[in-house]
């Protein structure tokens, strides 16, 4: 659970009616997950059949303040062991008095934050993505934006629509722009997003459909293709049951690879089915992808790019804040059409989580 605590800080260049303080309003939490992994690859010179450790924890501090205005104002930072190994700061969040608020600085992009959330197996089960592959996996798998820019949020039931919300993002951080062949990198320069949810219930049953668009444009100036997609997901619940699907599609520079590639004709989906039954949770889900890529400068041309992986998940609920998760993925990779083995096999996870 949270634990309220009082940290000493000073908020400068932001006085929107705040008074002379000296202090905010923190709260923090975190966690310890601790488990074995299992990963088997299909390919006979790779490292297969390893099963280790897994530990993975992170440490959150949440800042916020109310002004005089009425305005919140809040930040956070987070420690992390889960993918980065150090600080990961948040820019500011001001939340007005009529539910809307804005993000400034590092807001991410607002198609981002209406996915409908289809349900996906838990646990740490995983086989990466080889850099050969320019498919990306999940529907959320590509995004664009500089740290320079801001998001906005509605309120809840925008323009009068019960269940209606909708975001906006803009971000242009003046990238300088690459020009050599061999230049293996390619940073959003500037982008445009939008994204809207809408809820509705019929009956047991609540719908939540979600969508988004980003429109992007890059630094490298060899690049034939920018970054341009859109996502759209609906999930239903009805009682302890719960069923989604989305799906994606767009095109992007890809500089996974030793070059930067152009990747055309995207297209990601992704299906997902929960079951809750008193202190168990049970998730199966499926997701796949594929695309056609290209050299620097070329027309994405060839055999797809693919992914498909399929996943199962069992989370007990042992005590109040703590979980067990036993879970298990199979993952299929092909490079232009042909398996790669590397990125092909399957992943078993179990592993005890305690938050606070």
């Amino acid at each position: 659970m949270k634990k309220e605590l009082l940290l000493a800080t000073t908020i400068a260049g932001l006085t929107m009616g705040a008074t002379s303080a000296s202090a905010v309003t923190g709260t923090m939490g975190g966690n310890n997950r601790v488990g074995l992994l299992d990963v088997d690859r299909n390919s006979s010179t790779a490292t297969t059949g390893t099963t280790n450790s897994n530990i993975q924890s992170t440490f959150s501090v949440s800042l916020e303040e109310t002004m005089d205005s009425g305005t919140k104002i809040a930040t956070s930072f987070v420690l992390a062991t889960e993918g980065t190994d150090g600080l990961n700061p948040a820019g500011l969040t001001l939340t007005f008095t009529d539910g809307s608020s804005l993000e400034l600085v590092s807001a991410g992009n607002a198609y981002g934050d209406h996915e409908a959330g289809v349900p996906t197996a838990s646990g740490e089960m995983s086989l990466g993505q080889e850099s050969s592959n320019s498919a990306a996996i999940g529907i959320d798998g590509i995004g664009a934006s500089n740290a320079v820019g801001f998001a906005w949020h509605s309120a809840a039931d925008v323009m009068g629509v019960e269940g209606l919300s909708v975001s906006l993002s803009y971000s242009n951080g003046d990238e300088t722009t690459l020009t050599a062949t061999t230049q293996s990198s390619a940073a959003a320069d500037s982008s445009m997003s939008a994204g809207l949810t809408y809820v509705t219930t019929t009956g047991d049953t609540t719908v939540t459909i979600g969508a988004g668009m980003l429109e992007a444009s890059d630094n490298n100036s060899n690049t034939l293709t920018d970054y341009s997609m859109y996502t759209l997901g609906a999930v239903a619940t009805n009682g302890n049951l719960t069923v989604g699907a989305g799906m994606a599609d767009g095109e992007y520079p890809d500089t996974d690879k030793d070059l930067t590639n152009e990747v055309a004709d995207w297209e990601a989906a992704e299906l997902g089915v929960k079951y809750v039954s008193g202190d168990l949770t049970f998730v199966a889900s499926h997701r796949s992808s594929e695309a056609v890529d290209g050299q620097d400068g070329s027309t994405p041309s060839g055999s797809a790019d693919a992914h498909e992986q399929n996943a199962v998940s069992v989370d007990y609920a042992v005590a109040s804040g703590v979980t067990t998760t036993i879970g298990m993925l199979n993952q299929t990779s092909k490079n232009e059409g042909v398996e790669d083995k590397t990125g092909s096999g399957s992943s078993w996870y179990i592993g005890t989580n305690l938050s606070f």
